[in-house]
């Protein structure tokens, strides 16, 4: 079967990581007692828009780009995801006529569960005794709230813990997104499976999961009851309208619905979908926050299906670093907390931090925590994960090859 390749979405993956870790290094620079730029929206913005909080000096500038980066990165993930698992399983349907549940699953088990559950170990049972890797603020609440935590995050549900706990693990909080994952590929190749018509199964489930959270998102202020919160987070954290949406564009680009490609090709339609992302962040009120996520993978299905299918597209990301880095990606966006935890400590230790870090100081930060966290997660995915990838790849179907490595989270 002719092999295709999306050139260029390992890239994407690689900045999506990134975001994530700009606004980690501010974060975890908050629990460890130095200045940040780190804000929580809900309870520094008080203005109609975030632009008018950063003119009143409410705010400085970058802060909003600091607390909304890691919530791009991880939108952006789930809407590649279900961009990439989608088109697999259409191309699976068309050539087999039906789908091979099982060899799925074990595709999958073999790409994420192996690291998943190192850094599980890693963050249970190794990390929390060790000073180097102390995070204040998390660990008392990881030690009053352990067994459920563990319990939770060995049967993929981190995304639970997170919602009924409210406080992540120290160092492996961000794997709640892989929780997310995992969830969406136990249904989805169900679904794809069974449907008769693809188009309307993809836009019903998007539909009934942004009814749903309306729903909820209405009920709570007038529902006291903790189990509804809970409710709430929970459902707010599963992003699968997010994935849905990658599913949808997986099908506009595999069944080549062009007239609506061509739009979507359309050299305003890119540059749009990327000046966007700031404006959405700037200048979209604030009580629409709760859609801000749907806007947002909007813009980025356009990238995602400009880079993947428009071959005069003027997104271009086929530099060989670039897409190196999106091939360890996975093991960037799992180490990367602990690499920023050691640097800051190491940094303090020998160094000596000043309570607001001074610009040197931040240079030093980031870059050693950068270049740390791609060394760690190099050599987890030529040492360790590479071993499963290849045992993924005797289960793979169809032949769809994305730069060696992009039907991993």
């Amino acid at each position: 079967m002719k092999k295709e390749h999306f050139k260029g979405l390992d890239s994407l993956r690689f900045f999506a990581a990134l975001a994530v870790f700009f606004t980690h290094v501010e974060l975890i620079k908050k629990f460890t007692g130095f200045g940040t730029h780190w804000i929580d929206p809900e309870e520094r913005i008080t203005k109609f828009t975030v632009f008018q909080s950063v003119m009143s000096k409410e705010i400085d500038p970058i802060s909003p780009l600091i607390a909304y980066s890691s919530a791009l990165g991880v939108v952006f993930f789930f809407v590649l995801s279900g961009f990439l698992i989608t088109y697999l399983l259409l191309k699976e349907k068309e050539s087999n006529n039906s789908i091979a549940i099982g060899k799925f699953y074990l595709r999958r088990a073999f790409r994420i569960w192996p690291l998943y559950y190192l850094i599980f170990i890693l963050g249970f049972f190794v990390l929390p005794y060790l000073d180097v890797f102390a995070v204040p603020g998390q660990d008392i609440f990881f030690q009053q709230n352990f067994w459920g935590n563990l319990l939770l995050y060995a049967f993929f549900m981190p995304n639970l813990a997170f919602a009924i706990y409210t406080t992540a693990v120290p160092n492996i909080g961000q794997s709640w997104s892989i929780g997310v994952e995992e969830q969406f590929y136990l249904l989805w190749p169900l679904l794809i499976r069974k449907s008769k018509n693809i188009l309307k199964s993809i836009l019903w489930i998007a539909g009934t999961i942004i009814a749903l959270k309306g729903l909820i998102l209405l009920s709570a202020p007038f529902v006291k009851l903790d189990a509804l919160v809970v409710l709430k987070k929970f459902l707010a954290m599963s992003k699968l309208e997010c994935m849905a949406l990658g599913g949808l564009g997986a099908y506009l680009l595999f069944n080549k619905k062009e007239q609506l490609l061509r739009i979507i090709y359309k050299p305003v339609s890119q540059i749009t979908s990327v000046v966007m992302i700031p404006i959405l962040i700037y200048f979209i009120p604030n009580a629409l926050e709760d859609i801000l996520h749907l806007l947002f993978s909007i813009s980025f299905l356009f990238i995602i299906l400009n880079v993947a299918g428009n071959q005069n597209s003027i997104l271009r990301f086929e530099n060989p670093v670039l897409q190196y880095l999106g091939r360890i990606s996975y093991g960037f966006y799992m180490f990367h907390v602990m690499c920023i935890v050691f640097t800051i400590h190491t940094l303090d230790k020998y160094v000596g931090l000043n309570n607001d870090i001074t610009t040197p100081q931040h240079l030093l930060l980031y870059g050693i925590s950068f270049l740390l966290t791609v060394a760690v997660s190099s050599l987890s995915y030529h040492i360790f994960e590479k071993a499963f990838i290849r045992l993924k790849d005797k289960y793979a179907q169809p032949k769809l090859t994305t730069e060696n490595a992009q039907e991993d989270v």
